[in-house]
């Protein structure tokens, strides 16, 4: 890092314990019964206008919440902690539209009130917060309109309790994704309920100032994680939704935003409609993408690269190679960040080969390099993992360099994430010829001293394998029967396990492949290769 970036770096970093230290005062203060009355507002009983719904409905998902019970105030790793105490549900519970859920909807609403009414960290952390009031106001019609006057009272009162207590609150908001989620909620609230019209140009304000900071050039979210980049681009349509219905002003940094946003999920989009994972993206179901792609723009060629960002993709007929050759652009930008530049997925027609590893238990874990499809040196980190949970030792950028040949594309990337710490440089290189059906890659270590290296490369789970005799070669069979084999330079292959969390919350067994060795020389050259056979 520059001079000026260390600076920075430290800078914001003491901004951060700043603000740490103000919350944490804060709490003792929004725990008082003082607070609570500071918090009371006038009550309104209506809204005058209805928060457009973009989005179908998971029937599965809400007939698997149905059947467990409603999770408490502090277990957070509760797989239903988030959708209860967002009121995500409402978005599912509403596809099956029948008067005895329309029922227990506002039962359950009630019971979070009467449970949450006061501030409590965990259910009225600000995204969760912002997500509630956005849900409680797009299903109003349905769940809400019909209810009587007591209640009505009750969920008003509440939202205007929570909404003000995010204004109040919003100088100590993390400048990431969950900003726009916020956002999104003072606009509702301010086009729906009335006397509230001075969110609005607060809100406009904010927005059009996280856009430039958030989304960039290449439109990609800044956090470089495609989940956080789905949610964001819903957030942006269903804020232009809102504007359309109310005939207020799109204006041109919102339109343009969606537009180059669009472009780059379809960027992260795998041939079988998955997306990519990068820097933490899991939980993503097709429904997510189905609702997504009949919003937005379709691409007759995806793009080759996001060049701010830092990734590349190659595209054959049936082989895609999404490669992560960038690192985060600025400090708000590495927070949850993952520890993983220069790794990449692997996928043939509709299958899966090579992938990040899955979302484990321990968030953390998942965050180091060895969670992901690359080179770690002496088992450590390339970027340091803070406790604050942003990165460190990132580098300004990676040395990119990609041609393209009749015959093949061929991208080289060179990463320093390793030069303070073992005066280390790694530098790999990754051959696809033209069909797809060879892919060839190199991992280069220029570093001056003898120091273990593992390479890694994470497996989709429906992939078997068998090792050959000799121990240098792996077999690969997919879902669709198909064979590949991976074969390495070194002496000897390793296959290992992992265990994983899928989508449904459910062990699974996801096998890596492992190669490992010393620097013996200055320069230390791994070859292995992917051949479909």
């Amino acid at each position: 890092m520059t001079p000026i970036k260390i600076r920075n770096f430290y800078f914001q970093r003491f901004v951060e314990k700043l603000k740490k230290i103000k919350f944490l005062i804060s709490k003792i203060f929004y725990n008082s019964p003082i607070y609570g009355k500071l918090n009371f507002n006038e009550i309104s009983n209506y809204i005058e206008i209805v928060m457009p719904n973009l989005w179908e409905g998971d029937i599965e998902k809400i007939k698997n919440f149905l059947k467990n019970k409603v999770p408490n105030n502090k277990k957070t790793k509760d797989p239903f902690f988030f959708y209860f105490h967002s009121f995500e549900f409402l978005n599912d519970l509403q596809e099956i539209s029948t008067e005895t859920l329309r029922i227990h909807g506002r039962k359950l609403t009630s019971y979070w009130i009467k449970k949450n009414s006061s501030w409590k960290s965990k259910t009225w952390e600000d995204f969760i917060l912002a997500t509630r009031i956005c849900n409680w106001l797009k299903n109003y019609n349905f769940f809400f309109s019909t209810a009587d006057a007591e209640f009505k009272k009750e969920i008003f009162s509440s939202i205007l309790r929570q909404i003000e207590h995010l204004v109040k609150n919003f100088s100590n908001l993390k400048r990431n994704s969950d900003l726009i989620r916020i956002i999104k909620a003072l606009i509702y609230t301010s086009i729906s309920i009335p006397n509230k019209k001075y969110y609005y140009q607060i809100a406009i304000f904010n927005l059009k100032s996280e856009l430039s900071r958030q989304i960039l050039s290449d439109g990609c979210h800044f956090q470089r994680n495609p989940k956080i980049h789905v949610n964001v681009l819903m957030d942006l349509l269903d804020i232009r939704a809102i504007l359309n219905s109310t005939k207020k002003n799109v204006f041109f940094d919102l339109q343009n935003a969606i537009k180059n946003m669009s472009v780059a999920y379809l960027f992260f989009l795998h041939k079988d409609n998955s997306l990519a994972n990068f820097n933490g993206t899991d939980n993503v179901n097709q429904k997510e993408i189905k609702n997504l792609i009949s919003e937005i723009p379709k691409l007759k060629k995806k793009p080759r690269e996001l060049a701010d960002s830092g990734f590349q993709r190659i595209d054959t007929k049936d082989t895609t190679l999404i490669l992560d050759c960038g690192v985060p652009k600025n400090y708000d930008a590495t927070y949850k960040a993952h520890s993983c530049s220069t790794t990449f997925e692997l996928s043939y027609k509709k299958n899966k080969i090579i992938i990040n590893a899955l979302s484990g238990l321990d968030e953390k874990i998942n965050r180091t390099t060895a969670a992901h499809s690359t080179l770690t040196l002496n088992n450590t980190n390339a970027y340091k993992i803070l406790k604050n949970e942003h990165l460190s030792r990132v580098p300004e950028k990676l040395k990119v360099k990609r041609v393209e040949r009749y015959e093949a594309n061929v991208i080289e990337i060179e990463n320093y994430g390793y030069k303070n710490q073992y005066d280390a440089v790694h530098k790999r290189l990754i051959y696809v010829d033209k069909e797809g059906l060879d892919i060839r890659g190199e991992d280069n270590i220029y570093c001056p001293m003898e120091i273990t290296f593992d390479i890694r490369f994470y497996l989709d789970s429906t992939i078997k394998t068998l090792l050959t005799n000799n121990g240098k070669n792996i077999l690969l069979k997919l879902k669709n029967g198909v064979g590949w084999k991976f074969s390495s330079s070194l002496d000897k292959i390793n296959i290992a396990s992992n265990r994983n969390i899928n989508i449904n919350n459910q062990p699974i067994t996801n096998e890596h492949i492992h190669l490992t060795g010393e620097t013996k020389e200055l320069i230390t050259v791994v070859r292995w290769s992917l051949k479909k056979y």
